[in-house]
């Protein structure tokens, strides 16, 4: 399944060329996870996505804070491609 970002999507104005950076990587990342593991859903990536939040420690709040923006961004992701997978198999 290829993913096709929809091209309207314009990034925070706060974001960093270097977090844009990530959730490109990131997004690569999911799909490739994706091509091996079909049955993954937008659930799954959510769980993921709060383990490594989790992970980044409770002194670390300058990148929890990023973690977070990080995780609604890929949980928005995750739904996108939640929808685009339902759709697909709907048609």
């Amino acid at each position: 399944m290829t993913f096709i970002p929809p091209t309207t999507y314009v990034p925070p104005p706060q974001a960093t060329l270097e977090a844009q950076e990530l959730a490109r990587e990131l997004e690569c990342l999911i799909e490739e996870f994706q091509d091996r593991h079909p049955r993954i859903d937008a659930k799954d990536v959510q769980q993921a996505i709060r383990i490594v939040g989790m992970r980044a420690g409770a002194g670390q709040l300058r990148q929890r804070a990023a973690v977070v923006v990080l995780a609604v961004g890929l949980g928005l992701l995750a739904f996108v491609l939640f929808g685009l997978m339902y759709f697909r198999s709907a048609g």
